[in-house]
């Protein structure tokens, strides 16, 4: 088989050609040929063609694809992460989930980008990311991104990981919950918004302060008013505001 002469022609006429025949000349000439092509990532203008063949090749079941397009999620090149998270989604879940998994709960450099192709599968993604919150010695910076994520994705389960954040000590996780339960609108959370007032970090004072001003919720009003005049001037106007906004209602 005529690998170079193919890929030449079809690399020529790349523009006029249909997803679907991408696809299918992938299967038929290239399958098999995964290391050839691995072996083509050094010529800088066969790249994008060689990452759109290894995930038509890994749709189709290919493991050496997978295998390989995996472990250039890990380059640190962004442009080559971006490219290549979208030859991922075309894999089988089942092939992929459990690596990326673990990407995320090791915080590898790529775990940004992992988190992002694992929400691509829908619910089956989802909830692989929910589960990792879940068990012993978990990192606040882990909890954070997966609060992070589940919260752009307006997942339902987000509320409930966001109270869960609400009583650690963690600034960052505390953060990241106000503005997860900012992003699903968990105005049943606004008692932990308001319990933030007395954190001693003025980020996290100043954030539920202004939550509360946004969601309207009169009896907030109490808390405000009892948290007293806060030194930090940034946190003081944003309690002030929230006080004159719940006031009005």
């Amino acid at each position: 088989m005529d690998l170079e002469g193919n890929w030449k022609r079809i690399k020529a006429h790349r523009d006029k050609l249909l997803e679907s025949e991408i696809s299918g000349l992938a299967k038929v000439l290239y399958r098999g040929q995964e290391d050839w092509l691995c072996e083509k990532l050094r010529i800088k203008g066969d790249v994008p063609l060689v990452l759109e063949f290894l995930g038509h090749l890994g749709q189709s079941g290919s493991f050496k694809a997978v295998d390989a397009l995996l472990q250039l999620l890990d380059a640190r090149e962004d442009v080559m992460q971006v490219a290549v998270a979208e030859a991922l989604k075309r894999c089988p879940s089942s092939m992929v989930l459990g690596p990326l998994v673990q990407r995320l709960q090791e915080q590898k450099y790529s775990s940004v980008k992992a988190g992002e192709i694992l929400l691509s599968f829908g619910p089956e993604g989802a909830f692989a990311i929910w589960r990792l919150w879940f068990g012993e010695g978990r990192p606040s910076s882990l909890r954070s991104q997966i609060l992070q994520l589940l919260a752009e994705a307006k997942d339902a389960r987000t509320e409930a990981l966001a109270f869960l954040a609400f009583l650690s000590d963690e600034e960052e996780l505390i953060r990241i919950a106000l503005k997860a339960a900012e992003n699903v609108e968990a105005k049943s959370l606004w008692g932990n918004v308001a319990e933030c007032l007395k954190n001693t970090s003025w980020r996290v004072r100043g954030g539920a302060a202004q939550l509360l001003g946004k969601w309207g919720e009169r009896e907030a009003l109490a808390y405000l008013r009892d948290m007293g005049s806060d030194p930090d001037p940034w946190v003081e106007e944003e309690r002030r505001n929230a006080m004159t906004l719940l006031s009005q209602l």
